[in-house]
């Protein structure tokens, strides 16, 4: 099977690091052009200075949960790269802590990046590119907290909400656009190590479900205890299953949640 996106144009969010970075090398080597969205300008540089050799790659500096911003600058990457083909979506905020400690600044602040952003960014997407085109395939990256209860502090309240509207928003969207040709699917990983994957700013290498670390990263690291694979998943793991997703091969796949946890979930971990 060889998978090949061949001068279509693919939008990557959070593609400065971890599971977004190794989503736009793979697209880039497979032939796309890549446009790299990430929040911080320096960083998602540097992301794009990575892959110069593995194929044609944008960097777009842009913070989901502004809204506003968002038409703008997916009209700056159809101006620039072409009508958009596939959308990857792995933007997202990592957070845990007690429910009866979370306060309602931070329950904006993560849903505003994960749910909403995620939201708006797919609407302008589809409405300026996929539309018209009758075609797209979409993958957004959601969480195995955003379908079970995970344990505090690695998850928490707001954020296993903002990856369950992850699901339900996707949901939505394959059944709605079905019709004209747009598919939408979603990942749904457990532990990710994504540590060594993309740029890394000083405050980031924080631990847990589709974030970035190592098993040295805080206290205990993250778990692999009843696991049964006994480790976490690699980004290129959840990298690749991104592309199936958007190929010719999965064509009649859509409104799926593919898991991806070393078998957690099988066991009820």
């Amino acid at each position: 099977m060889n998978i090949r996106f061949d001068n279509q144009v693919c939008v990557v969010t959070g593609a400065g690091s971890g599971i977004g970075f190794t989503c736009a090398k793979f697209m880039a080597e497979s032939g796309a052009k890549v446009a790299m969205i990430g929040r911080n300008p320096e960083k998602i540089e540097k992301a794009a200075e990575l892959l110069r050799d593995s194929g044609e790659v944008k960097a777009y500096a842009l913070d989901v949960s502004d809204v506003e911003a968002i038409p703008g600058v997916v009209e700056k990457i159809r101006s620039e790269l072409g009508e958009i083909r596939f959308l990857i979506q792995a933007a997202g905020i990592m957070a845990g802590g007690p429910g009866v400690e979370l306060q309602s600044a931070e329950w904006d602040r993560v849903m505003n990046t994960n749910a909403k952003g995620l939201f708006f960014m797919m609407q302008q997407v589809v409405k300026q590119s996929m539309l018209p085109q009758k075609f797209g395939a979409i993958v957004n990256i959601a969480s195995m907290a955003g379908i079970r209860g995970m344990t505090p502090p690695m998850c928490s309240a707001h954020y296993s909400a903002s990856k369950g509207a992850v699901v339900a928003v996707t949901m939505q969207a394959a059944v709605e656009w079905a019709a004209a040709g747009i598919r939408a699917n979603v990942i749904a990983p457990g532990g990710v190590m994504s540590g060594g994957a993309g740029v890394h700013l000083p405050s980031e290498g924080k631990p847990g479900p589709g974030g970035p670390g190592s098993p040295a990263d805080g206290p205990g690291g993250p778990p692999t205890t009843g696991v049964p694979t006994g480790r976490l998943s690699d980004p290129e793991e959840i990298a690749g299953m991104a592309l199936y997703l958007l190929s010719e091969w999965s064509e009649n796949t859509t409104g799926q949640v593919v898991v991806i946890d070393g078998g957690s979930t099988a066991v009820g971990y």
